[in-house]
């Protein structure tokens, strides 16, 4: 396992993704931090989302700790999918896709958020900002490393 580029994907992936909603919240009259204190209040509650600086620092970090495991899932699954180390862009694809879906209906309920986030129109602008942000990172930089490595299954 070559950790370094799996690392490497998971908070490029990561800091990919702190761009676009911290962007759309200040395009949209909001505080910076709104959406990572979201972020806290998946683990801590609602009260959370009257933090500062710091509590929006606590969310960024589970926010990274989040892109980092899912570049590590990516590398087992990618293991066991061979196929995928050739097929980067398709894995980035499906893998962005399914993250979203694991996200929306599974770990975002199962919160104390308590729902998913992503509906109707949103949740278009979701899949695709997950496919672009998350998946295709996290696959070109973790399939390049297994490439280095020659990793085998």
């Amino acid at each position: 396992m070559n950790t370094q580029w799996i690392l490497l994907g998971g908070f490029t992936a990561g800091f990919i993704d702190i761009v676009y909603p911290t962007t759309k919240a200040v395009m949209a009259g909001n505080s910076p931090l709104r959406p990572w204190l979201g972020v806290a209040s998946g683990l801590l509650g609602p009260p959370a989302r009257e933090g500062g600086a710091g509590m929006a620092a606590f969310g960024i970090f589970l926010h990274l700790l989040i892109c980092v495991s899912a570049a590590f899932v990516f590398y087992f699954i990618v293991r066991k999918l061979p196929c995928f180390v050739k097929q980067w862009l398709l894995a980035g694809v499906v893998f962005g896709f399914g993250f979203l879906l694991m996200m929306n209906y599974v770990i975002l309920p199962l919160s104390r958020i308590g729902k998913p986030l992503y509906a109707g129109e949103g949740f278009l602008w979701a899949i695709v900002s997950h496919i672009l942000m998350i998946g295709l990172p996290i696959a070109f930089l973790v399939t390049r490393g297994m490439k280095k490595v020659h990793v085998t299954v």
